[in-house]
């Protein structure tokens, strides 16, 4: 008699497990309909792109997310930042402002080194600058 309450258990339990499942299904058609309406109403008329192949990233999701997003990552920024300040170095130095590119040299050696600390690859950190090679070094940072 218990093996047979716990059979009646174990049905009522299937049966409800399918109840829920048609419960699920009755939401999904439901969301089904309602697309289908916003579709017969025009909805999908005015979309950017219509009738043109889409555009599939190739890569990594992430890094299209972030392009998408106009993000980069911090040391990316640094990287541009540094750039910038060896050009204008590279332009002092030219000019004949070597007093000016002495203590220049120093803050974007500063930048260089905190770059090595946060670049996630070590074969993409740099080297320091000098007065002697800071028209090579920008070209190594463009």
């Amino acid at each position: 008699m218990d093996f047979n309450h716990k059979k009646a258990g174990r049905q009522e339990e299937e049966g409800n497990a399918g109840e829920n499942c048609r419960d699920m299904s009755g939401r999904g058609s439901l969301v089904e309909s309602a697309v289908d309406e916003f579709a017969k109403n025009g909805g999908f008329d005015d979309l950017p792109g219509k009738g043109k192949p889409l555009k599939i990233e190739q890569g990594d999701v992430l890094t299209s997310v972030m392009r998408n997003a106009n993000y980069q990552p911090p040391w990316i920024e640094l990287r541009k930042e540094i750039a910038a300040d060896i050009k204008h170095l590279a332009d002092q130095k030219q000019a004949g402002h070597i007093k000016d590119l002495e203590t220049g040299l120093e803050g974007v050696n500063q930048k260089i080194r905190k770059f090595n600390r946060i670049v996630p690859n070590p074969l993409l950190q740099k080297g320091l600058i000098s007065i002697e090679n800071v028209h090579t070094a920008y070209e190594k940072w463009v």
